[in-house]
């Protein structure tokens, strides 16, 4: 009969306080919006290696990261494709595309224009080209759709909750089945192993859900931005 695992004063396992603890990082990713990224708060620290930090990802490492942000851009690109059209149908009102030397648009890797930029790196934009019958339109077009966009993100954000919630089941199981008399230290080491594929997606499903909700959120303020410009 397998032994029943040890509880602790906290009235919890070993396996589970120490997944509660490891789950904090992502915890907040996924969840705490609001809150600063690890990335943000690593600025505030003041150490004597901080000159001589890596600035970029060594070798086939950058290579993934890569691909992951391909893949998230993808997925973003496809579920919000509606959203990307209205955008660029605003931007070909109000921007200008670059030009080839041969006199073609430039387009981009997903075979959409390139903008003109000015000295100051940014895009060169008139809106009074927008007229009231265009603005009234894309405002009709943003307000009656992102009740589906705001219903997308929250499907992205309870994927990423169900991948760490897996996550955190595959830890705890990587940490019981550890060799029994070992450290939690040794344990918690090959929870890390055995979970390190469900906690790689879980992070990528987080990136997903929070630019899926920076994108609903930044469609709200340019629909109210067109609603100011057809009250003034």
């Amino acid at each position: 009969m397998t032994p029943k695992p040890e509880t602790r004063a906290s009235g919890q396992t070993a396996a589970q306080e120490t997944t509660e603890e490891e789950s904090k990082e992502l915890d907040t990713l996924v969840t705490d919006r609001d809150e600063q990224l690890p990335e943000e708060r690593d600025k505030q620290w003041r150490t004597p290696g901080f000159s001589r930090m890596r600035t970029d990802w060594r070798g086939e490492d950058k290579f993934v990261i890569q691909q992951v942000k391909q893949v998230v851009d993808g997925r973003i690109r496809r579920d919000f494709d509606e959203a990307y059209r209205i955008l660029f149908a605003i931007y070909e009102l109000v921007r200008e595309p670059a030009i080839t030397p041969s006199g073609e648009i430039l387009m981009d890797g997903h075979g959409l224009p390139v903008w003109k930029r000015d000295e100051h790196g940014l895009y060169i934009e008139d809106y009074s080209k927008l007229l009231t019958r265009e603005t009234e339109h894309f405002l009709f077009a943003l307000t009656t759709r992102l009740v589906f966009w705001q219903e997308a993100a929250a499907d992205a954000w309870s994927e990423a909750m169900f991948a760490k919630a897996q996550w955190e089941e595959r830890f705890s199981i990587g940490f019981d089945t550890a060799t029994r008399g070992t450290t939690d230290a040794h344990r918690t080491a090959n929870a890390k192993i055995e979970s390190r594929e469900e906690r790689y997606y879980a992070v990528m499903l987080a990136s997903y859900s929070r630019k899926a909700d920076a994108l609903c959120k930044s469609l709200e303020l340019l629909a109210q931005r067109l609603k100011d410009y057809l009250t003034t």
